[in-house]
């Protein structure tokens, strides 16, 4: 499944990563429209999948994750402050680690070949 000159220089285990990613994260970003506030959780979401579908053709500029990363570690440290106790069952637990995942795939599409 070579996409691009981008594919070339990059390893098959991350090459799947990204592939896979897509519609992992869309998924994710569709399953927030049934939440209180999807204006906040569809996007974060579906910004991960736009990250790894890009970067499928092209690197994408390394500001991106510079910016996003802060972002999601900011807004997951302000939900695991609201957690009364860290049980799955906790929806700010939920976010927290959500947020943790996002961040670290954004680092691994962006920062990683």
């Amino acid at each position: 499944m070579d996409f691009s000159p981008q594919s070339k220089n990059l390893t098959a285990s991350m090459k799947l990563f990204r592939i896979l990613s897509v519609p992992l994260f869309l998924y994710f970003a569709y399953l927030q429209l049934n939440d209180p506030d999807p204006y906040l959780w569809f996007p974060i979401y579906a910004f991960v999948a736009l990250i790894a579908l890009a970067s499928l053709f092209r690197p994408v500029p390394k500001f991106v994750g510079w910016i996003l990363i802060p972002i999601y570690l900011v807004l997951s440290g302000y939900y695991f402050s609201q957690t009364p106790y860290f049980g799955m069952e906790v929806e700010e637990v939920r976010e927290f680690l959500g947020l943790l995942i996002a961040s670290a795939a954004v680092a691994l599409l962006i920062f990683k070949k």
